[in-house]
Formats: structure tokens, sequence, C-alpha cells
């Protein structure tokens, strides 16, 4: 599957294709690009280039690994113990980047995109990893949703995790009914420069209210926000050793036993 790359601006496009041996990329649009490079001041930009050298260094170090892990149906993974970032408005930019170029290549009606996680709380430090949410009507009609989510550089997670948490199924929690949702699909970005995840959950189901809640809580309450970073930097330095994040993750939803009164009953539940 060859990779659609958008130029803008005085982009050389003539060299791209040139550095392109293999065939991986091929040149198009920026509404139907799962990549665009450019200049400065675009919000549909994923990485800025200034000169030749500029490009054929992102072509190395960026473009050529996204486009081949996007080849081989596989996603940009986390590598090292869980380290957290300042806040960064540019989170929100990327945040909207992709989902406007994922939106566009969902063609189910009725769906709902947010962005979620910490990178989507102003003031919040967070792993750099910015986290989508696509709420459908169902999880059992979604034919194509792999093949669309791949022309947008995002892969299914669950062939090469299976076992790893949030991949396929939610942990339960909460009051809530015997027939609430917990099942979920989850991809995340082929791109090494950008980590994102996205997670597909239905509509009105326990965790998709959860983590739409639990963002607006954190928006609104600077004491929370406060001590949520301060159980974040905690379980960060618990975890340094750590060659992935899992472990971080799992305790990290411990603070929703905290606050699980805070966070509403599902639509449906």
């Amino acid at each position: 599957m060859a990779v659609e790359i958008a130029v803008v601006g005085a982009v050389d496009g003539a060299r791209l294709v040139e550095l392109d041996r293999a065939g991986l990329t091929r040149l198009g649009s920026v509404e139907g690009a799962a990549f665009v490079i450019g200049g400065r001041g675009s919000p549909d930009v994923d990485a800025v280039v200034s000169s030749v050298e500029e490009l054929e260094a992102l072509w190395v170090g960026r473009v050529e690994p996204f486009a081949r892990n996007v080849a081989a149906g596989r996603f940009a993974a986390a590598v090292g113990p869980p380290r957290l970032s300042a806040w960064d408005p540019g989170w929100a930019v990327v945040a909207g980047r992709l989902l406007g170029r994922l939106g566009r290549r969902v063609g189910v009606a009725g769906v709902v995109w947010d962005h979620i996680g910490s990178t989507s709380v102003p003031g919040l430090a967070a792993k750099p990893v910015v986290d989508l949410q696509l709420g459908v009507p169902s999880l059992a009609e979604l034919p194509g949703l792999a093949e669309a989510l791949a022309g947008a550089g995002f892969v299914d997670v669950a062939p090469h995790v299976p076992g790893s948490p949030g991949v396929l199924r939610d942990a339960p929690r909460g009051r809530v009914g015997a027939g609430a949702r917990w099942d979920k699909r989850l991809f995340a970005s082929a791109d090494p420069g950008q980590r994102a995840i996205l997670h597909v959950r239905e509509i009105g189901s326990p965790w998709w209210h959860y983590t739409r809640s639990f963002r607006d809580l954190l928006r609104a309450d600077p004491r929370l926000r406060r001590d949520y970073e301060a159980i974040k930097r905690d379980l960060a330095a618990a975890h340094a050793g750590d060659s992935g994040n899992d472990a971080y993750t799992v305790a990290k939803t411990a603070f929703f036993d905290t606050i699980q009164d805070r966070l509403g009953t599902p639509p449906r539940c």
C-alpha cells in the first residue's frame, strides 16, 4: 500500500519522488494525504522543511519509516519507560489535524470524534501521545474500517499486542447494567515522529462516556488536575525502569477509583 503524501509551499516534490526508490509513497492532495510536508503556518502540515537537505533528512528519519510501517501494518510503538512532557499547545493542533484526516476516511453515519486523554487538557503534563476517540453507533457494523484508517496512517493494534491493556477490551468499572459494552477496537499511528492512538468505542458505552467526562472534569477543576499530574509523576518515577508503558497505564487507572462518582452514569447504562 503506497502512502499518500502531500507537499505545500516551496517543498521540492520532485526530490521527494527521487528519494522514494522503493515506491512506498505517492504524491497527492492535502485532503487525501496521510502525511503533509510544507512550510510554517499551516495546521495541515505534519513536518516543516525549508531546504532540500532538511527534506532528505525528514525522508530518512520519519517519512520512509512511516511509509514502511503502513505497508507492513505496523504501528509506531512506545520505546522505553513512560516519560512526561510539559503540556504543549501544539498537541491540540495535531489532534485537530488528525481528526480531520480520519474523519474524511470514515464514511459511517452518526459518529462522534473527540480529542481525549491528558494531551487534551490544557496545562496538564503528559506523555506526548495524542489520544483520539471515535464513537460509533455499533462496533458490529464497521465494514472496511481498518482499510480506511490505514489510508490515514493508522494501524490496527490487536494483531500485534492483543493482550495489552485497552486493546480489545476496557476494564469494567462503575455502577452499570449487565449489558454494558466493554469491548473496543484500538488503532495507532504508524508515524514515528508523532505517536497517536485512536480508541473506537460504541457511543453510550461506559468508557466512551468516562473518557469524555474525565477530560471535562480535568479541564474544569485545577485541583483535580494537579492531583492527577502528581499521581502520574509518581507512577512515571516508579516505572522508570520499565521497557514499555503497560504497567504505568494499568496503575494509573487506580486514580479513577477516587473520582468514579464524579464521572456520572453512561447513557446506555
